[in-house]
């Protein structure tokens, strides 16, 4: 709108709330990577925990494999020092406990950053709607009034 006292157009009032629209489905996408990331951050920390639990054991042990879908299976780890990991379009790599420890290292950090990204991106998106919101109030409120 060129002008806040001259009365919105219906083109001026369609493209204000079709931005509107677009930017809450905008930072609700965004809100959904954050909370993505932030999951698989804790997921990694569980892991960096497991392989250090892992790297105290000195012989062969018994532990319980997730299978999936709450379904576990008993077995035993005979090599404490490697492990396979999932570098990728499901190939799987052998790294050391270490490796691997900096491995999902490498990888928080970068999804730190990512997140780090993504709230600034959520809150230049939050600030515009928050422009946006009192004008089409206005609008609202001039179209039920006149």
């Amino acid at each position: 709108m060129a002008q806040s006292s001259a009365k919105p157009t219906p083109q001026d009032v369609n493209r204000l709330v079709a931005e509107w629209q677009y930017l809450q489905s905008l930072a609700e996408a965004l809100r959904q990577r954050i909370d993505l990331a932030l999951t698989a951050i804790n997921e990694m920390e569980g892991t960096i925990q497991a392989i250090e639990e892992l790297g105290k054991v000195t012989e062969e042990v018994e532990a319980l494999f997730m299978l999936g879908a709450n379904a576990y299976a008993r077995g035993k780890i005979t090599d404490t020092k490697k492990i396979l990991v999932n570098v990728g379009a499901n190939v799987l790599v052998e790294k050391s406990l270490e490796d691997a420890k900096r491995f999902f290292e490498a990888r928080i950090d970068a999804l730190k950053r990512l997140v780090a990204e993504t709230q600034q991106q959520l809150a230049s998106v939050t600030a515009r709607l928050s422009k946006l919101e009192p004008e089409l109030r206005k609008i609202a409120e001039s179209q039920a009034g006149g």
